[in-house]
């Protein structure tokens, strides 16, 4: 993909060169370092480090989605997951028999008037063919859950509503405490913003500290903007609310700085197929679609917190921003999405990321069930 900030500031990458001189900035790694080109364009320069350490990006991924493309053929999978299935059969999610069983305990009558159990297609079906009376249903079901189920993730509740998409239209809408509990495809906007010095070519990211209070990853660090896709706001209307209420800048500013940039997908999940028994909320599967934005900001654009969910905001270098990469120090997800940046604009190439082809692969997972475009 042809970028702006490719053709203006980054160029040829060697993919070893040793030690970096004088020209490289304080790397307490002693990996992946950020070098001039003969052009004096940013680059990354693999070394040897990284040969011995093995160093790849793709752990990121790992972090974010490891699952094997025939995951749903592992007999703890088929043991432990049943697929959520529209009135009709359309799959739309992955529910873990303890999550069921924690349904049936915690609202066993509002859970029978919603689901139809099948125990040997282990699907878990809707009843109702009317998109309100579904809707009813399961707000009235994760409502008891927030009240009275014992998992932790259910009593985040953000009054917020995902939409789960079938044939391009909204099947049911969730409350986004309990997605990883049915095991739906999320969405999101997610938006790198950065400043780029025309002089010196140097490149730095607006990186936000997420604030100690979040319910979620709190003071990881993050991409400038981002959020999700709470129903009935489009993914544009998304980025707007968002850039308002999370870095305070203006509808002109992103109008007259935001480029789309495409998305990236995967399966979120953090056990270990080969061995998880699906019996915790840490192995919930869920699905996420996050849509990509670049914003190029002048230096005179500062962003700042707005809506209590963010500490502050920093510029943190090539190097800097590579090292927090390195040191788990971004919200996972947020991880991939610079590594995304990185890879569009030339940094991330074939010559210093061994594997390549299976990283930018793997961060357009096809996802198995239906999506919102």
């Amino acid at each position: 993909m042809a970028e702006e900030l490719h053709n203006n500031s980054v160029c040829y990458i060697t993919k070893y060169r040793g030690f970096l001189g004088n020209e490289s900035e304080t790397n307490a790694f002693n990996t992946m370092k950020v070098e001039k080109s003969s052009k004096g364009l940013e680059v990354l320069v693999r070394t040897q480090e990284d040969d011995l350490e093995g160093f790849s990006f793709l752990e990121i991924m790992d972090r974010v989605d490891p699952l094997p493309l025939d995951f749903e053929n592992y007999k703890n999978f088929k043991e432990g997951i049943y697929y959520m299935c529209t009135h009709d059969g359309t799959k739309i999610g992955f529910v873990l028999k303890f999550a069921i069983n924690e349904m049936e305990t915690v609202c066993s009558e509002i859970f029978e008037e919603t689901f139809q159990l099948d125990e040997s297609r282990h699907e878990l079906r809707f009843k109702s063919e009317d998109f309100d009376h579904r809707n009813n249903l399961i707000d009235q079901l994760a409502r008891k859950m927030y009240l009275e189920s014992s998992l932790s993730g259910v009593k985040g509740w953000r009054n917020e509503k995902y939409a789960v998409w079938v044939n391009k239209k909204p099947y049911v809408l969730v409350e986004r405490a309990v997605a990883g509990v049915l095991g739906i495809i999320t969405y999101g906007i997610h938006i790198n913003g950065y400043v780029l010095d025309p002089k010196s070519k140097k490149i730095q990211f607006w990186v936000p500290r997420r604030s100690k209070t979040k319910q979620t990853w709190p003071l990881m660090l993050d991409n400038i903007i981002a959020g999700g896709l709470g129903y009935p706001y489009g993914i544009y209307e998304t980025v707007l609310k968002e850039s308002m209420e999370e870095a305070n800048l203006e509808k002109s500013v992103i109008e007259d700085n935001i480029k789309a940039t495409g998305s990236v997908s995967y399966l979120y999940f953090t056990g270990d197929i080969s061995v998880t028994k699906f019996n915790k909320e840490s192995d919930f599967i869920v699905g996420e679609v996050q849509y990509v934005y670049d914003l190029k900001l002048s230096e005179d654009i500062i962003p700042k917190p707005n809506d209590g969910e963010v500490e502050s905001f920093n510029l943190f270098s090539l190097q800097e921003t590579i090292n927090a990469l390195r040191k788990k120090e971004f919200k996972p997800n947020c991880a991939l999405v610079m590594v995304d940046f990185l890879i569009r604009h030339g940094y991330i190439t074939p010559e210093n990321e061994p594997n390549y082809l299976e990283l930018v692969t793997r961060m357009h997972r096809r996802l198995p069930f239906p999506t919102l475009n």
